[in-house]
């Protein structure tokens, strides 16, 4: 327990530099729409922050993801868990964000460069990859650089 809470402690340290990082260079950005990929990235880490909360608080409080006035068409859901049939809408069209599950953890890829109009090498987002995966993918570490949203549940 006390190694998973380090291991969250860490990730928690690195998403605060990455809020940070995306913050300046909302101030140095003109283009709106890397403005616009800029925002959704920082939406994702908040998301990320709490899903790692929710692991390590006692108490289930969620914490708020957008402001009131904030409207978009891609809304991350306020959920952490996901059935196949959830996970299946977040599959990248129709302004949805676009999402993969592995070894029971789900994954954003929306604004990953690799997946691009959320397909990867044949791969379609919104689906449970982890057989795909385990067989392209020798180890993890590439998991690491994807933003957690959630899990998947039977």
């Amino acid at each position: 327990m006390e190694r998973q809470r380090k291991l969250v402690c860490n990730r928690v340290q690195r998403i605060i530099g990455d809020l940070n990082n995306y913050t300046d260079n909302l101030y140095l950005t003109p283009c709106m729409y890397s403005r616009n990929m800029i925002l959704n990235q920082l939406k994702s880490k908040i998301q990320e922050l709490q899903f790692l909360s929710s692991m390590i608080c006692t108490q289930d409080v969620p914490l708020p993801l957008s402001s009131p006035q904030s409207s978009s068409t891609q809304r991350l859901p306020t959920q952490s868990t996901f059935t196949l049939e959830e996970l299946s809408k977040y599959n990248g069209k129709n302004g949805n964000p676009a999402y993969v599950a592995v070894n029971g953890t789900v994954y954003d890829v929306t604004n990953n460069a690799g997946w691009a109009a959320a397909t990867h090498f044949g791969l379609s987002a919104g689906k449970d990859l982890s057989n795909e995966f385990a067989s392209c993918h020798g180890g993890q570490q590439i998991l690491s650089r994807l933003n957690v949203v959630g899990r998947l549940v039977s």
